[in-house]
C-alpha cells in the first residue's frame, strides 16, 4: 500500500503543529526555569551593555512579570461602553420591566375604553331613571293631595305630623334630566354631569321613598283606627253581660292607644285578638268529654312524688278531657288558662278537673264497651265568654292544655 506525498506531508505539518503546541505549554508551565533564563539574559544583556544592575531588583521584576504574566485585565471602559454592558447584563430584567409597562398601558386604554362606553350608557340610563322618577313623585304628589283631603274629615295628630314630614321631603315637579354629549365642551365635562344627574337621582329618590313610607304609615293608620272603629260597634250591638263588656272594651281601648303612639303592627294584633273574641262570644258550643279511639278521655296527675303509688289519693288531681263543638258539632277554639303555667291559649281539648269519683265512674264507663255515654259536660252561650259547666265539676273549675 503506497501513502503520497501530499498525504505524509499533510499529517507532518499536523504532527508539528501539536509537538510545537505542547513544546510552548510545557515552557510555560516551567515557571521557575522561564524565570531564571529570562534574568539572565537580562543580566547579559545589561554587561555587553555596560549597564550598571542589581541582581534583587531583576529578580523581584521578573517575578512580578510573571505573576501577571496569565492574569487578564481588563481594559477601561468608556461610561458610554459601560451603560451598554450593564443593559446587556440586565436585559432579562429590562425585557420584565418593560412587559410590565406595556401590559400596565394596555390595561389603562382598556379601562380608559370601557369609561368612555359606560360613560354612553349611564347617561342613557340616567335619563330613563329620571323619566321613571318624575313618575314616581307624581304619583306621591297625588297620594298626598289625597291624604290631605283625609285628614281634614278625619283630623288626627299623628296623620298630620306623618303628612308635614312627608310635605317637606317631596321634590316638585320637574323636567325629566336630557343629556347630550354634544352639548358638552369635552368628555370630561360630559363624565362630570352624568355623575352629578346620577347623584341628584339616587337623592331625590331616597327622598321619594321616605315620602312613600310615610303615607304608607299614615294609611296604616287610618285603617287600625277604622278596624277599632268597627269592633266597638260590633261589641256595641251584642247583648254581652257587663263583665264581658268591659274586658273587651278594654281591650280595644288599650289599642286605641298604641295606634295613637304608631304601636301599629301591636295594636293589629291586638284587634285580632278582640276579633277572635268576639267571634267565640258570638256563637253557642256544646261542651263535651273527648270520645274518639286513640284519643284519653281522662287523665290523672300527680304533683307529689311520695304519693304517687296506684292506691293513694295523695297530691293527685283528676281532669277528664273535654272539647267544644258548634252548632254543626265541629270542634270549635275555646281560650283556655291552664292552671299549670296561667298562660292562656286557644285550643280544641282541654283537660277539666273533677273528682275522684267522677273521674274513676267515666273510666268505668269507658271500660265497659269502649265509649264515654254521658258526654255532656257544659256548654257556652251565645254572646257569652263564660263557660259553664254542670254538677260533674265545681262552677269554675281548674283546666291543665297538656297531659
Amino acid at each position: 500500500m503506497s501513502v503520497s506525498l501530499s498525504e505524509q506531508m499533510g499529517a507532518m505539518a499536523l504532527v508539528d503543529q501539536l509537538r510545537h503546541r505542547d513544546m510552548e505549554i510545557q515552557e510555560h508551565l516551567d515557571l521557575p526555569r522561564r524565570r531564571a533564563e529570562v534574568a539572565e539574559r537580562i543580566r547579559t544583556y545589561y554587561q555587553n551593555n555596560g549597564i550598571a544592575f542589581d541582581d534583587t531588583v531583576i529578580d523581584e521584576g521578573v517575578r512580578q512579570f510573571f505573576s501577571r504574566r496569565l492574569v487578564f485585565e481588563a481594559p477601561a471602559l468608556s461610561r458610554r461602553q459601560r451603560l451598554l454592558a450593564r443593559l446587556f447584563l440586565g436585559r432579562a430584567k429590562l425585557l420584565n420591566y418593560a412587559v410590565a409597562t406595556l401590559m400596565t398601558l394596555l390595561m389603562a386604554l382598556y379601562a380608559y375604553w370601557q369609561l368612555e362606553t359606560r360613560v354612553d350608557e349611564r347617561a342613557e340610563q340616567v335619563v330613563v331613571n329620571s323619566q321613571a322618577l318624575q313618575g314616581e313623585i307624581a304619583a306621591q304628589r297625588q297620594r298626598l293631595e289625597q291624604t290631605k283631603l283625609r285628614l281634614k274629615r278625619q283630623p288626627n295628630a299623628m296623620a298630620a305630623d306623618l303628612l308635614a314630614k312627608a310635605e317637606r321631603l317631596l321634590p316638585g315637579t320637574q323636567p325629566p334630566v336630557s343629556l347630550n354629549p354634544a352639548a358638552f365642551p369635552d368628555r370630561k365635562a360630559f363624565r362630570a354631569q352624568v355623575s352629578k344627574a346620577q347623584a341628584d337621582i339616587k337623592g331625590t329618590r331616597q327622598n321619594v321613598n321616605s315620602v312613600r313610607k310615610r303615607l304608607n304609615r299614615i294609611d296604616h293608620l287610618y285603617a287600625s283606627l277604622d278596624r277599632q272603629q268597627q269592633l266597638l260597634a260590633r261589641l256595641k250591638g251584642m247583648p254581652l253581660d257587663a263583665a264581658d263588656r268591659k274586658q273587651l272594651t278594654g281591650w280595644i281601648n288599650n289599642a286605641g292607644t298604641q295606634i295613637n303612639a304608631l304601636q301599629l303592627e301591636t295594636a293589629d294584633n291586638a284587634l285580632e285578638g278582640v276579633k277572635d273574641y268576639l267571634d267565640y262570644a258570638a256563637a253557642p258550643l256544646a261542651l263535651k268529654l273527648v270520645d274518639r279511639p286513640g284519643i284519653k278521655s281522662g287523665v290523672e296527675r300527680c304533683y307529689e312524688a311520695s304519693g304517687c303509688s296506684e292506691n293513694s289519693t295523695r297530691g293527685k288531681s283528676w281532669y277528664l278531657i273535654v272539647e267544644a263543638l258548634d252548632a254543626a258539632g265541629k270542634p270549635a277554639y275555646v281560650p283556655v288558662t291552664s292552671v299549670e303555667d296561667n298562660q292562656t291559649r286557644w285550643a280544641r281539648q282541654f283537660g277539666v278537673r273533677v273528682s275522684r269519683d267522677e273521674y274513676l265512674r267515666v273510666r268505668q264507663d269507658k271500660l265497659e264497651d269502649g265509649h264515654v255515654s254521658q258526654r255532656h259536660i257544659g256548654e257556652k252561650a251565645a254572646n257569652s265568654l263564660k263557660l259553664r259547666f254542670t254538677q260533674r265539676t265545681s262552677a269554675d273549675p281548674d283546666m291543665i292544655l297538656q297531659w
